[in-house]
């Protein structure tokens, strides 16, 4: 497919990044030092405003599948999505930076005069992904696909966990569950059945929402049916965005902790079960004050990486279990981890996802890009061509594994006997390095 991006700063160079292997991508920016960061990228840097009808005829808007207007102004995103409506026919996605452009049920409202198909707030995405791993115990990742009837879960194995007693092959998993990747020592790889997973690795599980619900009482049974005290740590967009969601959750007690008084006044009069206190989450004084080593989950939603860095490690110094830490430079994702954090997450991050979400690749679709960007889940029809046969028949990638068989309204999560064939809907979670020869086998039916 074509696809254009205009705008080439982290969310542009992120939807290239994942883009450019399998479709045609053309990125528009009008700032020439931007045109570095696609050199290495199989991309067509195109110098210009998004909104220059000339630009846009040169990318050939005529004939593109998608144009994404992903700058850092709402105004131009809005416009740049008009005219590339009247210069083609193109799906067409819309980044805004205020709630105001979405309708009550999260589309474009307004916005649809304009031509614009879809409408993406990153900063609320994030607060959706970050209620995804809150309300996981003791999950470091979490993720639904396909409609809700498949969820993903990251852990990271205590000493103690019962995953680590034996081979993948001898483990008593509930059964809908899969153990889909193992991250240790900095490399991803999927488990096979003589895989020995050992204290301090990263796992990832796939399955049906019921027995995923069975794999959180199986790897923390002690924090499962009780209420959960939050404390989130900044009460700008994705801080109000986040607690607005967790008030929905009758079993969970919720503060926000906000510097600046007017902000926290308005936070006040938006939340009706959050207690809004107003003080500096960098404080350590305040915070042993409000007791916030007792929370359960401590969320630092700061729109400046140094101060949540700070914020994060004096809650885990004052005994915090499970961290959760928005993240602005991608570069700062590693460096987050690598200090303590469970999970740092980032605004970009989100809105890639779900951008990578609606572009459909003809038969496939990238859902999830995991492990900032080590390995990816997507989803296939499979070809005319593809002759039947068992899973455990079928020679993939190795770093590859199907995780469900998709229905119509559930899923299967498979074993080596069952069997798939022309027309079967399949999730696949595979590693970067293998994601596009397992495309191919299964696209054309051949190793």
């Amino acid at each position: 497919m074509r696809i254009v991006i205009a705008g080439g700063g982290q969310i542009g160079q992120g939807l290239a990044r994942a883009l450019a292997a399998d479709h045609e991508v053309f990125v528009i920016d009008h700032d020439p030092a931007v045109a570095d960061v696609f050199q290495s990228l199989d991309v067509e840097f195109l110098l210009g405003s998004g909104t220059s009808e000339d630009v846009l005829a040169r990318a050939d808007m005529a004939r593109a599948d998608f144009f994404v207007a992903a700058t850092g102004l709402d105004e131009v995103n809005i416009v740049a999505c008009a005219i590339a409506n009247r210069l083609g026919h193109p799906q067409t996605i819309c980044l805004v930076s205020r709630a105001d452009f979405l309708d009550a049920q999260g589309g474009p409202g307004g916005l649809g005069a304009f031509g614009v198909n879809r409408v993406i707030w990153p900063e609320a995405q994030l607060a959706a992904d970050i209620e995804r791993t809150v309300t996981a115990p003791g999950a470091i990742d979490a993720e639904v696909f396909a409609g809700g009837v498949v969820r993903l879960l990251e852990y990271r194995l205590a000493a103690d966990s019962p995953l680590t007693a034996a081979p993948v092959s001898r483990l008593r998993m509930p059964r809908g569950s899969l153990i889909v990747a193992m991250k240790r020592g900095g490399l991803i790889s999927v488990p096979r059945g003589h895989t020995q997973l050992a204290a301090g690795d990263k796992i990832i599980l796939m399955g049906t929402p019921e027995a995923m619900s069975e794999v959180e009482t199986l790897l923390n049974p002690g924090r499962t049916g009780g209420r959960l005290e939050v404390t989130i740590i900044g009460g700008g967009d994705v801080g109000l965005q986040l607690a607005r969601r967790l008030e929905a959750m009758p079993t969970c007690d919720l503060r926000i902790l906000e510097r600046d008084p007017a902000r926290g006044a308005l936070l006040a009069a938006e939340l009706t079960r959050t207690l809004v206190l107003n003080g500096d989450g960098t404080d350590l004084e305040f915070l042993e004050s409000e007791h916030v080593g007792g929370s359960d989950v401590l969320v630092s939603v700061i729109d400046n990486d140094e101060r949540n860095l700070l914020a994060s490690l004096l809650g885990r110094q004052l005994g915090v279990p499970k961290i959760i830490t928005r993240v602005s430079r991608p570069s700062n994702l590693r460096l987050f981890e690598r200090v303590g954090i469970d999970v740092a997450i980032s605004a970009r991050g989100a809105a890639v996802a779900s951008i990578l979400d609606q572009i459909a690749g003809g038969t496939t679709s990238l859902l999830a890009v995991v492990e900032h960007g080590e390995a990816r889940v997507f989803e296939l029809t499979l070809g005319p061509t593809f002759e039947p046969r068992q899973l455990k028949d079928i020679g993939t990638a190795e770093d590859a594994i199907i995780a469900a068989i998709l229905h119509a309204n559930h899923a299967v999560v498979p074993r080596g006997e069952d069997r798939i064939g022309p027309g079967d809907r399949i999730l696949v979670f595979a590693t970067r390095e293998a994601a596009d020869r397992v495309r191919q086998y299964f696209l054309r039916g051949t190793p």
